[in-house]
C-alpha cells in the first residue's frame, strides 16, 4: 500500500490530538481496521466517515478539503467553485482592491467607465447589460453585508461627474449599515494584495477566497486562506477608519 495526501493528513491529525488508531476508531464511530486501511493509503474512507473523522480530530474541515483533493483534484466542495454561488451562501464579505473602487460597490457611470476601458470592442447594448449585471448585483444580495477597502483614488482620480456619483453612491450604501468603507489615503501604496481579493465568511461560518483577475475569478484552495487573510489585514491597517472615510468622500470637491 502506498500513502497518499489523505493517510499522511489523518496519520498527522491523529498524532496531534495523542490518539491512538483504535481511540480514533472509538471517537468517530468508525472500525479500528478502517481506520488501520485508510492510514496505510489501502483505500479513501467514504464523505461521511470523513466528516467523522474530522470532528473527532478538531481538523477544522482540514482533513475534509484534503479528502476532496484526493477524490476531485480540489480541496473545494463543488458549489464553492462558482462565485455566484458563494456570494448567496455567504452573510459579509471583506474586500480590497488595490486601483477601483470594488465591482459590488461601483455606480452605473463609474462601471460603465470601467466597462468601456476593459471591453473597447463591445457595442451600447453589451456596456449596457454589463452595468445592469454589475451595479444590480448588491442590491440582489439582500443579506450580505460587506466590508470595503480600497484607495481614495479610486474615486477622486474619475472624472468629475462620475466621481461625484461614486461618492455619493458609496454614502447612500453606507447609510444602509450594509456597507463598511475604508478608504486608503492619497500617498499610501498598497502593496499586497495585487488584484481585487475577496474573503466571504459563509453563513456556516466556513471562508471561501477569491480574487479578481482579466482573465476571471480565481478561487483558491484552503490551504491558500492564510496567506490571503494577512493580505488583507495589511490592507485594512493602511486605511482610514470608517468615519473618516466617510468625511473624505462627503467632501470631495
Amino acid at each position: 500500500m502506498t500513502p497518499t495526501a489523505f493517510s499522511d493528513a489523518l496519520t498527522r491529525f491523529r498524532e496531534l490530538a495523542g490518539l491512538t488508531q483504535l481511540q480514533l476508531a472509538n471517537r468517530s464511530g468508525t472500525g479500528h481496521s478502517s481506520v488501520n486501511r485508510w492510514e496505510k493509503g489501502g483505500s479513501l474512507p467514504k464523505r461521511d466517515n470523513v466528516e467523522r473523522l474530522d470532528v473527532a480530530l478538531n481538523a477544522n474541515g482540514k482533513l475534509l478539503a484534503t479528502w476532496r483533493r484526493s477524490t476531485t483534484g480540489t480541496g473545494l466542495p463543488e458549489w464553492a467553485r462558482d462565485l455566484d454561488a458563494i456570494e448567496l451562501a455567504a452573510r459579509h464579505l471583506s474586500i480590497t482592491a488595490p486601483t477601483l473602487v470594488p465591482g459590488l460597490l461601483q455606480c452605473e457611470s463609474y462601471a460603465r467607465t470601467v466597462f468601456r476601458a476593459g471591453h473597447p470592442l463591445a457595442s451600447p447594448e453589451e456596456l449596457d447589460q454589463l452595468v445592469t449585471l454589475r451595479c444590480g448585483r448588491l442590491a440582489e444580495l439582500e443579506d450580505l453585508t460587506v466590508t470595503a477597502v480600497f484607495p481614495v483614488s479610486a474615486v477622486t482620480a474619475m472624472p468629475e461627474p462620475v466621481r461625484r456619483a461614486q461618492a455619493a453612491h458609496l454614502l447612500k450604501w453606507a447609510d444602509t449599515d450594509r456597507v463598511a468603507i475604508h478608504l486608503v489615503p492619497e500617498g499610501t501604496v498598497l502593496l499586497v494584495p495585487t488584484s481585487p481579493l475577496m474573503i466571504f465568511t459563509l453563513r456556516s461560518g466556513d471562508l471561501a477566497v477569491a480574487s479578481d483577475h482579466a482573465a476571471g475569478n480565481l478561487v483558491y484552495e484552503t490551504d491558500a486562506h492564510e496567506r490571503m487573510l494577512a493580505s488583507y489585514t495589511s490592507a485594512l491597517a493602511a486605511s482610514l477608519p470608517v468615519t473618516l472615510s466617510l468625511d473624505i468622500l462627503r467632501n470631495l470637491p
